[in-house]
C-alpha cells in the first residue's frame, strides 16, 4: 500500500512477479548450466583418446638451474703409478760417540794421540804417571809367589799324614788371596793407560800433559762415523708407511748427496712433538761425512695410484678436509684428497678416481651435486711432459 498525500487514498500497488520455470529462479537455472559447462569441459580431455597428460610442474630451483647452469672448464685427468716419498729434515748423527773417563786418579804423563786424529781399537791414548803403581804390583806378585810355595809344600805334607786337611785349607786360602791381590794391583796398573773401545776419530782432548786427573774426569772423545746415521723424526700419521729396510736418500747442508737404508724406527714417540725417531744408515768409510749437519732425507715408502693436478684447483671440503672438484655425469663433486708431494708442476695427490674430469675453472662459483654445462680443456704436450709422475 502507499499514501498519496494529495487525495489522502491509499492506493494498491501491486507488482509483477519474477518469470520462474518450473518454480526455480533464473539465477539458479544459471549456475547450474555454468557448473555443467565445467564438469563437460574436463571429462572431454579426460576421455579423448587423442589427449595428452598436462607435465608435471617444475620446482623453481629445478627451473632456474635448467634454464641458467654454470659452465666450467675440466681437464681429464688419469692417475698413474707414482713412487711415494717422504721428505723429511733431518741431521747426520755419529754410529758412536763415547767420552772416556779416568778410572784412577795421577798426573797425565803422555797423550800419544793429537786431536782430529784416527784410532784404533785398544790404542792408547792418554797415560797416568805410575807411582807406587808399580812397587805394589811387584809386591803382591813376590807375596803370590811364597804363598804358592806354602801351598805346595802343605800338599805334600798332607798326602804324608804329617798335617791336618785344616792347615791345607788354610794354605790354599792364603795363596788364593795373593793370586786376587795380583790381580787387583795389575788392573790398578792398566788404568794408569787410558785406550779406545773402538776406532774412530779423537774428537775431544780436554786436558794437556801435566794435568791431574780425578776419578771420572774425561781423558777424549772418541767418534765413530763408519756408518753414519741420518737422524729424522716422522710425524705418527706417515710412521705406518716407513719400514725397516726401506731406501732413503738424503741431500746435506755440506753439498753432498748419500743414500742408504733405514736401520732403526722408534717403538715410542717423542711425547713432547709426538713424532718417532728413524734412522738411515749410510756409508762413510773415509770419514768425510762429518756429524751433525744439516740433511733434507726423502725416504721412499712404496708406490701408489697417484694423479698430478695444478695446485690452483685444491680446495677446502665441507668437514675441512683438503678436496678436488671433479664432474661426475654432469653434476659437481666434492673428491677429499691427499697431497704426497709437491713441486713446481703441481700437487701429486691420492683420492681420486683413475680417470677423472678435474674442474680447473669456475668451480668456485659451483657447489656440490649442482648441474653444469663443462667444457673439455686438453693438456698440452709442454704441460704433459712437465707434470709427468716419475
Amino acid at each position: 500500500m502507499a499514501f498519496d498525500p494529495e487525495n489522502h487514498e491509499t492506493q494498491e500497488i501491486v507488482a509483477r512477479p519474477a518469470r520462474r520455470w518450473l518454480g526455480v529462479s533464473p539465477a539458479i537455472w544459471t549456475s547450474l548450466v555454468v557448473v555443467l559447462g565445467i564438469v563437460a569441459w574436463l571429462m572431454s580431455g579426460i576421455l579423448s583418446e587423442n589427449s595428452e597428460p598436462l607435465p608435471m610442474a617444475k620446482p623453481i630451483i629445478d627451473i632456474n638451474q635448467t634454464t641458467s647452469r654454470f659452465k666450467v672448464v675440466v681437464q681429464n685427468l688419469e692417475a698413474e703409478p707414482f713412487v711415494n716419498n717422504i721428505k723429511l729434515q733431518a741431521r747426520t748423527q755419529a754410529d758412536k760417540i763415547v767420552t772416556i773417563s779416568a778410572e784412577t786418579g795421577g798426573t797425565i804423563t803422555s797423550l800419544p794421540v793429537e786431536k782430529g786424529a784416527f784410532v784404533q781399537k785398544g790404542q792408547t791414548i792418554c797415560k797416568i804417571d805410575l807411582g807406587a803403581r808399580q812397587a805394589q804390583l811387584d809386591q803382591s806378585r813376590a807375596l803370590r809367589d811364597a804363598r804358592k810355595i806354602e801351598f805346595d809344600a802343605a800338599v805334600k805334607l798332607n798326602k804324608q799324614g804329617y798335617t791336618s786337611k785344616s792347615k791345607l785349607a788354610s794354605a790354599r786360602a792364603a795363596y788364593d788371596a795373593s793370586v786376587a791381590a795380583v790381580k787387583g794391583a795389575l788392573v790398578e796398573y792398566n788404568r794408569t793407560q787410558i785406550k779406545a773401545p773402538f776406532g774412530g776419530v779423537l774428537d775431544k782432548r780436554p786436558f794437556e800433559v801435566g794435568h791431574f786427573m780425578n776419578v771420572g774426569e774425561p781423558c777424549g772423545t772418541i767418534i765413530d762415523k763408519d756408518p753414519l746415521l741420518i737422524v729424522a723424526h716422522v710425524a705418527e700419521n706417515y710412521i705406518p708407511q716407513v719400514d725397516i729396510g726401506a731406501r732413503g736418500t738424503a741431500k746435506l747442508a755440506t753439498g753432498e748427496t748419500v743414500s742408504g737404508f733405514v736401520r732403526y724406527i722408534a717403538e715410542t714417540p717423542d711425547m713432547a712433538t709426538r713424532t718417532f725417531r728413524v734412522e738411515l744408515e749410510v756409508a762413510n768409510k773415509d770419514f768425510k761425512l762429518r756429524d751433525g749437519v744439516s740433511a733434507e732425507l726423502q725416504l721412499k715408502t712404496g708406490s701408489v695410484l697417484a694423479t698430478r693436478i695444478p695446485q690452483s684447483v685444491l680446495t677446502l671440503g665441507d668437514s675441512g678436509q683438503l678436496s678436488v672438484r671433479v664432474v661426475d655425469g654432469n653434476r659437481v663433486a666434492i673428491r677429499p684428497v691427499r697431497v704426497i708431494a709437491d713441486d713446481r708442476g703441481g700437487a701429486v695427490v691420492v683420492g681420486l678416481a683413475a680417470s677423472e674430469k678435474v674442474i680447473i675453472r669456475g668451480g668456485e662459483y659451483t657447489r656440490d651435486g649442482r648441474e653444469v654445462d663443462f667444457e673439455m680443456e686438453a693438456v698440452s704436450a709442454a704441460s704433459q711432459n712437465e707434470a709427468q709422475i716419475r
